[in-house]
């Protein structure tokens, strides 16, 4: 019967110390290593950064693991009592002499651990974490679907808190660099530019078609590299027809060294919607090296060409 105790016992404070010291980690753990960690492929850290941007969830299985882990610890220790003094109302007084037992090993130590080292911690336990999501999923559907109704009462958006709390998480990370030194001038200064340019929409940088330098697909080498010199680009926008046509880019420099006297190909044009972010769209040029791209309207026609040396200009300043 000891033995069957001992282990309730045990059992009730691992699980304790499981959810306080998951509690207070996810409320330490960083998000931008969460999201680098997702776009690597890890499944485990999309998981948590879910549970992150729906705490609703989060906290409705953190609440039903802890009472779950206090009733099997307290029961414990009733059984306990009674089994070491069956004639005697002793339950109280056994209880009041664990308090600090189950309050430094359950609560303060977890707590102290996971706050020290969430990021860590919170993807070691994460899998296990992920199971008790699971298996209390009925209790946290109900305080979900709660969230949703207070949701729609007050009128906030999750989703307008879940970026509010990752760009100041972002820049929490910045700020502890620069206090570190980790970051110089220049890099405080490019980071505070890309957060000015986050929201801004390539929209607001391209160049309507009537004002970009263009060539015919039949130009010939001198008309290009007039063409070329008068927009002061070495690389130039391609159209066939007429000039809302437009079906490609070539390089100058290119042609030069292969001494071609005409277009004899040119690289397609790839597009971006006028909606698009300017950020986004200049991580996918750099990425591809794509030196000049199309901007399309909602019906999907070039309305405006977006160079990457323009995208690079607006951030630097």
């Amino acid at each position: 019967m000891i033995w069957e105790i001992l282990i309730l016992l045990l059992l009730g404070l691992l699980l304790s110390a499981f959810f306080s010291g998951s509690e207070t980690g996810f409320y330490r753990v960083t998000r931008v290593r969460l999201v680098l960690d997702g776009r690597d492929g890890d499944f485990i850290s999309r998981r948590l950064l879910w549970l992150t941007n729906n705490p609703s969830v989060f906290v409705a299985t953190t609440l039903v693991g802890n009472n779950l882990a206090n009733y099997l610890t307290s029961f414990a220790i009733v059984l306990a009592s009674q089994t070491m003094y069956p004639d005697q109302n002793t339950e109280l007084l056994v209880s009041i002499l664990f308090t600090p037992f189950v309050f430094v090993f359950a609560e303060l130590l977890p707590k102290s651990t996971f706050n020290d080292s969430p990021n860590r911690l919170i993807r070691t336990i994460g899998p296990l974490f992920l199971f008790f999501v699971f298996l209390f999923a009925p209790v946290a559907l109900v305080l979900w679907c709660f969230a949703k109704l207070l949701q729609m009462a007050v009128g906030e958006t999750p989703l307008r808190v879940q970026l509010t709390m990752a760009r100041q998480s972002l820049q929490r990370v910045f700020q502890e660099g620069e206090m570190a030194g980790l970051l110089t001038n220049g890099q405080r200064d490019l980071t505070r530019s890309l957060f000015a340019c986050s929201n801004a929409s390539i929209n607001s940088l391209m160049k309507p078609l009537p004002q970009v330098s263009m060539v015919h697909v039949d130009s010939s080498a001198e008309e290009i590299e007039r063409a070329a010199k008068l927009s002061r680009r070495a690389t130039l926008v391609v159209y066939k027809g007429h000039r809302k046509n437009t079906v490609g880019y070539i390089s100058v420099i290119e042609m030069r060294m292969r001494g071609q006297q005409t277009i004899e190909q040119y690289c397609a044009l790839p597009t971006f919607a006028a909606h698009c972010q300017l950020t986004e769209a200049l991580a996918e040029m750099r990425e591809n090296r794509i030196p000049v791209a199309g901007v399309t309207n909602p019906r999907n026609q070039v309305i405006g060409i977006v160079y990457h040396d323009d995208l690079v200009q607006a951030i630097m300043t």
